[in-house]
């Protein structure tokens, strides 16, 4: 009989979201009697590696709630497509709210529209069913009462029974049920806490106004609608109190001083029709086949059994492993410790994301194509190799996984295919971005504490993971692309410098005044400037001897006389592919008692792009 439409998004929405949302859609449940009654949570825009909303919170959800819950997920991708130019919102109420609609139960005649943040509390019955069954057609709203949040906080969210009759003793003798009226032609302020609608109606005047982008007035806007169908606002006092657990002791987005709103003059005054014929053909997202969700059956479930039927036999005793200095670029792990960190960033994934997986096809591509399939993607695991399919092969591709090997590292022709691969996806990626298309992921296997992990850090904005995971993954970093770039913030004091804020000092002892940063650059010609500077009481007889180090190889050296006051050491360097795993060093031995300043050091590309990727 009754479809309850809301919808949100996996963030942090005011203060204590996730107690509220599970308290309301407890009792939203509870209160629903009727065979056909369903609740749809559109989950809108929520970042691709989240669960939906309702998912985070499903273990704070009574067995009726996840029985009732529909979600229909709307992914970013098509957000960005069709609304993000428009709005500097990330959840958009009329398009979710019409996606709802659109999918909900043709049996049910009723569509109530409201938000995870209100308490439901029938008059006469247990039943907010039984309470609404009996009402003659038209469109019916009910007043807001106000809980404070010290007091809603105190609710059990697991106990939706209870909650109701608290909530119904606590508006009496608190005195929280006040009746706040609004304009004819809403009937009640905030009315789209309760908007009870047939179905439809809702369907002949083509759902919600898909033009109002910018936040606020939605509710009024669709109250003025059907008034013009029904000639007045009903009143479901009679049938039902609505509670709501406000949640302004911090203030979101939306009720921000000044925030932005849709033009009510506009959208409410000037309204002259209930009906939108421009929007009648895709309201709703009509024709788009969105994913839904339900509880009884969730993604977390899938990924375990996937994890237990690829790898096999339990653990008997813990792993072990060292995570130390001495066991740098040593240290090994095992596929069957590795695959579940692996399979959890896609979890959540688009079913039908491509994966490319770039490098070895070892234990852990065996294992990992085992659960890409079980859980059931529709693409299979895309093994990149070179020749004339690869630059397709990556332009199609959602993700890379770059597998440096697991537990045996790539070594020789191996590891040149890895870094062929690698940075043939660097490249794609580029164009791919320049394009002003999604960035994608890239995911290094066995990419944590050894040569690789520097690798990856220097091309792609990796968070730190933990070391056990054995993963890095991340973005692609656009200031690699950069024609020049300032190395001088990552050059390191020596035992003969001192920095001072954005420069390094020598000082009267032996050693060097500055070494680094260690970097890592793609294959291709560059020249390294450092900007010196000497004061006056440097001694002439302090010798400066430069080195550029590549690995432990130093493939550039000699001696510096700074004649005047400041000196630019100019230093060439060309990368060939089989280098980019030896990490790039600058350093100066001082003799003692030198008295000079490093001010900068730049280095600058002198080869194309192109060149660089097909060297």
């Amino acid at each position: 009989m009754i479809s309850i439409v809301l919808y949100g998004r996996n963030d942090s929405y005011g203060y204590n979201l996730h107690k509220r949302a599970a308290l309301s859609l407890n009792c939203m449940a509870e209160v629903l009697t009727d065979e056909n009654d369903e609740i749809l949570f559109v989950d809108y825009n929520t970042p691709d590696d989240f669960p939906t909303f309702p998912e985070a919170i499903c273990d704070t959800l009574t067995d009726r709630a996840k029985r009732l819950l529909r979600i229909i997920r709307i992914r970013p991708s098509l957000h960005n497509q069709l609304f993000a130019s428009r709005t500097h919102l990330k959840a958009l109420e009329p398009i979710s709210r019409n996606a709802a609609v659109r999918r909900s139960n043709p049996a049910n005649r009723w569509i109530l529209s409201t938000n995870t943040d209100m308490i439901f509390v029938p008059r006469g019955s247990q039943s907010l069913s039984e309470q609404l069954a009996g009402l003659k057609d038209g469109f019916y709203c009910t007043p807001r009462f106000e809980i404070p949040e010290t007091l809603w906080e105190s609710f059990d969210r697991l106990d939706p029974a209870g909650v109701i009759a608290e909530t119904r003793a606590v508006g009496e003798n608190l005195h929280l049920n006040e009746i706040v009226y609004g304009a004819d032609s809403i009937l009640y302020d905030a009315p789209g806490d309760f908007q009870l609608m047939r179905r439809e109606d809702l369907f002949s005047i083509h759902g919600f106004d898909e033009q109002m982008l910018l936040g606020w007035h939605v509710d009024s806007n669709i109250s003025k609608r059907l008034v013009m169908l029904h000639g007045k606002v009903s009143d479901a006092v009679p049938a039902v109190f609505g509670y709501h657990c406000d949640h302004t002791r911090q203030t979101t987005p939306m009720h921000a001083h000044k925030s932005v709103e849709n033009d009510p003059e506009r959208f409410i005054n000037r309204v002259a029709q209930p009906d939108i014929p421009e929007q009648s053909e895709f309201w709703g997202l009509n024709g788009i086949d969105l994913e839904e969700i339900r509880l009884t059956d969730t993604i977390n479930t899938a990924y375990r059994s996937a994890l237990a039927e690829a790898i096999g036999t339990p653990l008997k005793q813990p792993l072990e492993a060292r995570y130390r200095s001495e066991s740098y670029d040593r240290e090994i792990g095992t596929p069957e410790h590795v695959l579940p960190f692996l399979v959890d960033l896609f979890a959540n994934a688009p079913r039908e994301t491509r994966v490319v997986w770039i490098g070895l096809q070892d234990q852990v591509l065996t294992l990992f194509s085992r659960c890409w399939d079980k859980l059931g993607f529709s693409n299979r695991v895309t093994v990149w190799q070179a020749g004339s399919e690869s630059s397709a092969t990556l332009t199609q591709a959602d993700a890379f996984v770059i597998n440096f090997g697991l537990p045996d590292k790539a070594e020789g022709e191996d590891l040149t295919s890895v870094l062929n691969g690698f940075f043939a996806a660097i490249g794609a990626e580029h164009k791919h971005l320049a394009e002003k298309k999604e960035p994608r992921r890239f995911i290094g296997v066995n990419a944590v504490h050894n040569r690789f992990e520097s690798l990856m850090q220097r091309f792609i904005g990796c968070g730190r993971t933990p070391f056990s995971a054995r993963l890095r993954h991340g973005y692609l970093l656009q200031s690699i692309f950069k024609e020049v770039d300032d190395w001088t913030s990552e050059m390191r004091a020596g035992a003969a410098g001192t920095r001072e804020k954005d420069v390094i000092r020598s000082n009267d002892e032996v050693g060097h005044i500055f070494f680094g940063p260690y970097a890592h650059l793609p294959p291709g010609n560059y020249r390294i400037d450092l900007t010196l500077s000497r004061r006056w009481d440097h001694s002439w007889k302090c010798r400066l001897n430069l080195d550029l180090i590549q690995g432990e190889r130093v493939v550039y050296e000699t001696k510096v006389n700074i004649l005047g006051g400041k000196a630019t050491v100019r230093l060439p360097l060309h990368v060939a592919p089989r280098d980019i795993l030896l990490p790039l060093q600058v350093r100066l031995h001082s003799s003692g008692k030198a008295r000079i300043t490093l001010e900068g050091v730049l280095i600058e590309r002198t080869s194309k792009l192109a060149e660089d990727w097909s060297a």
